[in-house]
């Protein structure tokens, strides 16, 4: 009996093996020539890249006037590239919590927020410049604005020149500029005299104003 099971073990696994070459040979059929086939596998590799996340900290601050921030990116990656591995690690947390302790002033009664992009002459002086941004905070404040603030983007390429013809009549082509962004809060019958001296302004290449809606969330 014990021998009958065996022959009976090994027929059944016998037969299972063969299924499974005959399985194969369907479809893996054997190759005409002697040697046997080979499947190769290649590995292949494709880089997924990471969503850029931008973040963007507004330093504010109620009882203060900012007459001009320059955002100044020296030791930071934009500088010098991203770095090697022996580099230093950038103590950016202790930046960011103080950025996020900032709150952002809620909007006085009457008061809409606004941000205004004004380009100006690249060819500006620093003096020139601060003369400038002071002008246009004074301008703001006398019409009724608040919590005004102004960040020196500094020289930028433009997307295509522009062309200006200044109040003695000369014209000028510009490729770059220097980018000022003012963000305050002021009435909305306010934004026409800012913006009409803006537009007659001969060191301003081109500016544009915007409302700030609030996202609800």
């Amino acid at each position: 009996m014990a021998s009958s099971s065996v022959a009976s073990t090994t027929t059944y696994s016998f037969s299972s093996a063969s299924f499974r070459l005959k399985s194969l040979t369907h479809f893996y059929p054997a190759s005409s020539s002697s040697s046997p086939s080979i499947i190769s596998f290649r590995p292949s590799f494709k880089a997924f890249p990471g969503k850029a996340k931008d973040l963007h900290h507004r330093w504010t601050n109620p009882g203060l006037t900012i007459k001009a921030q320059t955002l100044d990116f020296s030791g930071s990656f934009f500088e010098g590239g991203f770095g090697g591995q022996d580099d230093p690690p950038t103590p950016t947390g202790s930046v960011i919590s103080a950025v996020e302790e900032k709150e952002e002033p809620q909007c006085p009664p009457g008061l809409r927020q606004y941000e205004t992009m004004a380009v100006l002459r690249p060819d500006m002086s620093e003096d020139e410049r601060l003369t400038l941004t002071q002008k246009y905070e004074e301008l703001l404040v006398a019409a009724g604005g608040m919590y005004v603030e102004v960040f020196n983007r500094g020289v930028i390429p433009l997307a295509y020149s522009i062309k200006k013809k200044n109040k003695a009549g000369e014209s000028n082509t510009y490729l770059d500029g220097i980018y000022l962004l003012f963000t305050y809060f002021t009435k909305p019958e306010s934004m026409e005299v800012l913006e009409a001296t803006l537009q007659t302004d001969d060191d301003v290449i081109r500016s544009s104003s915007f409302k700030i809606r609030k996202r609800k969330y």
